[in-house]
């Protein structure tokens, strides 16, 4: 891979990162989604890929992990669509108190 290529998968169009936080923000209602930072970054094998970090506000009722992944499915699905073929890995980062429901 060129300079110049690697140089462009590292560039994010600002398109892309606003429907992004769009579709998290909307599919995380409740869950105290409060900032949502995009950037580029690399996976184990030095693979160019897009990195989301959701922060997340301390909220009263438990987190369901079956709507969080149907957010992370929803992003990368957005992506994809969009013709980006960078994988999307989604981070979380939730208050330290904050409760999550069980799996069922």
């Amino acid at each position: 891979m060129s300079a110049s290529e690697a140089s462009s998968l590292a560039t994010i169009p600002e398109s892309l990162k606003r429907a992004l936080r769009d579709v998290l923000t909307k599919e995380l209602t409740g869950t105290g989604a409060s900032d949502i930072d995009i950037h580029p970054g690399a996976d184990h094998d030095g693979d160019s890929i897009i990195i989301v970090e959701v922060k997340h506000s301390l909220v009263d009722k438990p987190i369901d992990v079956k709507e969080v992944i149907s957010a992370e499915r929803a992003a990368r699905d957005l992506a994809w669509e969009t013709g980006e073929r960078r994988f999307v890995l989604v981070d979380h980062l939730y208050d330290e108190k904050q409760k999550v429901a069980g799996v069922r």
